[in-house]
């Protein structure tokens, strides 16, 4: 192990799912790099849904007044909450 390499516990069937995905890519693949993979694939899907949830709100922005009906029933559960919390 280098000085740039730590160890880390996992319990045994992460280890052993680790294992299989490795196995699958083919001789030499280490669990570093499937763990690397994952960690980007990760990102990047985090990355594509809050594009995504950006480009609905901009599109839910534009319609007036989708957004007042939608601040109306914002409102009524606002109301409705403050009304429990009263009892």
């Amino acid at each position: 192990m280098t000085a740039d390499m730590t160890t880390i516990k996992v319990p045994k069937n992460v280890r052993d799912r680790l294992i299989a995905i490795a196995d699958e890519r083919g001789r030499g693949t280490t669990l570093a790099a499937v763990l690397t993979d994952l960690l980007d694939k990760h990102e990047t899907d985090k990355t594509r849904d809050r594009l995504a949830y950006l480009e609905v709100v901009a599109a839910a922005e534009g319609d007036v007044d989708a957004m007042a009906r939608a601040q109306h029933r914002a409102d009524q559960a606002l109301d409705l909450l403050r009304a429990r919390e009263s009892r």
